[in-house]
């Protein structure tokens, strides 16, 4: 095999060949030389990838998420284009705003000219893309799936898009079709049975009855000014728990090592809240690493505050993220 139009790095001490089909016997004439695969860039046709997408993108609220009749300018002079002279003027039609010269306009306001939106989808639908392609900063050529997925999440359109486009975007597999009826063999098995393929049932939410009931538990349900205990010469003090508390503080990167996982709820220890071998409330916790925590217990935590810092200033920055992130409601 001999690729073609090789591309020369003297800088790099790389040669790039665009190998295509004949990869197999590439790698075996290389031998042991140092070679990488880089693969190509996604891109293409999306209209030609989903045909289902351009039906999609007619919705009136990506088009106007588009830019309504800004998008739609690009279309041509004419959406019917027949014969058309003159300037253009927008008309509404199917609820899409459309250029028309002004022979078709007066013929669809006559009731002369009826509209079929399957007809010029595709056109609609290319000029439509051509916007989210600016508003990417790539060419129409090169915009593929994620990209307009991501541009539909902005615009909070993306429920409108085809399910095939959305599962690329998020490099899943297709939907399997139902079984297939073979003539003379019967049903061909698939594995659709075995996971949830019908739009109709994804759309379904099997706790959509229960969601309102459920309530979930703020980490301070109120706040006393005057509690009864306050009145009391020396009351007994009451331990505050809060499991969604020290689940919140469990979600936290841990203050010395600054991992995200496994990281434990400390509670702390000293400065007089841990008395008679009782433990400080929830409050008083903030987030450390597995060996962070063991490191704490081990070495005690005078030792241990000489080299990470106060046991009072974590907790004090761990109150101060809850209370801002609405924690506290």
């Amino acid at each position: 095999m001999n690729p073609t139009h090789p591309v020369f790095v003297p800088e790099m001490g790389m040669v790039l060949l665009a190998v295509g089909d004949g990869l197999a016997k590439l790698r075996s004439s290389l031998g042991n030389r140092p070679a990488m695969l880089v693969p190509a860039t996604e891109g293409g046709d999306l209209l030609a990838q989903f045909p289902e997408l351009a039906s999609s993108l007619l919705h009136p609220d990506i088009v106007k998420a588009a830019g309504g009749e800004l998008a739609l300018r690009s279309v041509g002079q004419c959406l019917i284009g027949e014969g058309c002279v003159g300037e253009t003027v927008t008309a509404e039609m199917g609820g899409l705003p459309l250029p028309l010269c002004w022979h078709h306009d007066n013929e669809y306001r006559d009731g002369q000219l009826p509209f079929n939106p399957a007809k010029h989808a595709t056109a609609i639908a290319r000029a439509l893309l051509t916007r989210v392609a600016g508003w990417c900063g790539v060419q129409i050529a090169q915009l593929q799936a994620r990209d307009l997925c991501w541009w539909a999440s902005v615009y909070k359109v993306q429920g409108h898009l085809p399910i095939a486009v959305v599962r690329h975007a998020c490099r899943l597999p297709p939907l399997e079709p139902e079984r297939v009826l073979v003539p003379g063999r019967g049903y061909r098995e698939t594995d659709a049975r075995y996971r949830v393929n019908q739009e109709a049932l994804l759309a379904q939410d099997p706790l959509a009855e229960l969601r309102p009931k459920i309530r979930a538990k703020p980490a301070v349900k109120a706040i006393d000014p005057d509690p009864p205990m306050l009145h009391i010469p020396r009351p007994k003090m009451k331990r505050w728990e809060s499991a969604n508390y020290l689940a919140f503080v469990r979600q936290l990167p841990c203050v010395v090592t600054g991992q995200t996982e496994g990281v434990e709820a400390h509670h702390a220890i000293g400065h007089g809240l841990s008395l008679m071998g009782s433990k400080a409330n929830d409050l008083m916790t903030f987030p450390l690493s597995h060996d962070a925590h063991m490191e704490l217990h081990n070495k005690g935590w005078q030792q241990w505050e000489r080299a990470h810092g106060s046991q009072l200033v974590h907790v004090a920055m761990t109150l101060n993220k809850a209370a801002g992130l609405g924690v506290f409601g």
